[in-house]
């Protein structure tokens, strides 16, 4: 339940509760959203006509529960916003538009191989350009653009350049001003984000994990990542890159003294490298769709691949249950869901015979409902979530202003 406030700075954070409750529950009426909330009648109504006023929420029908008027019943207005994701890896860019309910209503999808940062922004560029156009949009009513790229990050804060430092994930890209580049391009703010953090925002915001308070969620990439949920905000860590799955080291020795492939855990789970090897030895594999079709035909080499990676991931994903204690653990990003559901079979397999005996819960594991477009699905919400999503930072009194994102749609108090 999302419950709201009556501190004196709330009405921001008040406005994003109702809406959130609309949009999570709804269609509903005034009084269900007071139940709801367990706000006041009157503040429910007050904040509402602000919302109706401007075009966030509409009426969808009128129920009946009772002797007198009916109810009308309000939901999102899923025309009211639109934003842009941009999933970048070495390997694939895709772009997506995305409306208020996370319907994605334009998609682009290109293959590259470690494009320079010219390169790769131009084309971000070219393809924000054509599905905007392609979807007849004003930019007015495009909240913004979310980019997504490989973790680890480090993002500089309190000025127009941002960066991303990964010199081994994207040799060349250090330091490159990404934000500062697009914005001036495209006329749109936007924001940056580890794309296994923005898929557990997308999960989070759209998906399965939309009703859950905590969960964790693995995101399998040109490597390995993960985003964590806690009471249903975002935990970015000290750096901002919590979850960073990847880099875990793997032990040095296996039995009899035979090193491990991999110095750290993300090396097992790379994809490029395992279709550059698949094509080495004459088999298509060129896309994800030619994976699952060698994984449904039994291919030795990608079957062993899933075996060691999955092997490699458990004791991580055992840790994370027992020092985390999610509700859910989802597994998603740009893997077949034939190979995730395989994976996840493994590990209900193995997993019962290493917890110990005391542990009587465990969270439930899921795949994500994003499917191979998690990312950019994830980094797609982040400017709706931003301007729309009950933070508690939002309760802050800062310099005597509260923060109010809804500015763009006229809601200023």
């Amino acid at each position: 339940m999302l419950v709201g406030t009556n501190l004196q700075y709330a009405n921001s954070y008040n406005n994003r509760i109702i809406l959130e409750t609309i949009r999570l529950h709804g269609p509903m009426s005034r009084v269900g959203i007071a139940r709801q909330t367990q706000l006041t009648a009157q503040t429910v109504t007050n904040i509402t006509k602000k919302l109706f006023k401007a075009g966030l929420i509409v009426e969808d029908s009128r129920q009946q529960t009772g002797p007198g008027a009916p109810s009308i019943l309000l939901r999102i207005n899923e025309n009211a916003a639109y934003s842009i994701g941009i999933d970048f890896d070495k390997d694939h860019l895709t772009v997506i538009l995305v409306n208020f309910n996370g319907k994605i209503c334009q998609k682009r999808t290109q293959d590259v191989h470690f494009p320079s940062p010219q390169e790769a922004i131009d084309l971000m560029v070219k393809m924000v350009n054509d599905i905007i156009e392609k979807a007849g949009l004003d930019y007015d009513i495009i909240w913004g653009i979310g980019v997504g790229l490989p973790g680890p990050l480090a993002i500089s804060e309190g000025s127009a350049s941002k960066n991303i430092v990964n010199p081994e994930a994207l040799p060349g890209w250090e330091n490159v001003p990404m934000v500062r580049e697009l914005e001036s391009r495209l006329h749109l703010p936007v924001i940056l984000e580890n794309n296994a953090s923005a898929a557990a925002i997308g999960e989070h915001w759209y998906g399965d994990g939309k009703m859950m308070k905590s969960f964790f969620y693995v995101y399998f990439g040109a490597g390995l990542g993960g985003g964590i949920v806690i009471n249903g905000q975002l935990y970015s860590g000290y750096t901002g890159n919590a979850g960073e799955l990847g880099y875990y080291p793997t032990p040095v020795f296996l039995e009899n003294d035979k090193k491990y492939e991999h110095d750290h855990l993300g090396g097992y789970f790379n994809v490029p490298l395992l279709q550059e090897k698949l094509r080495g030895m004459g088999y298509e594999a060129s896309s994800i769709a030619d994976l699952a079709d060698l994984h449904m035909n039994r291919n030795e080499v990608v079957i062993k691949w899933l075996d060691d990676a999955t092997r490699n991931l458990i004791p991580l994903i055992l840790a994370m249950e027992y020092m985390f204690d999610p509700e859910a653990i989802f597994f998603g990003g740009r893997l077949p869901e034939t190979m995730l559901r395989s994976m996840l079979d493994s590990m209900q397999k193995i997993m019962p015979g290493q917890r110990i005996a005391r542990k009587t819960e465990r969270p439930k594991y899921k795949i994500a409902s994003a499917g191979i477009d998690a990312a950019a699905l994830g980094v797609a919400s982040l400017p709706l979530y931003t301007s729309f999503a009950p933070q508690p930072k939002l309760l802050m009194k800062q310099s005597r202003h509260i923060m109010d994102t809804f500015s763009k749609s006229g809601m200023n108090g």
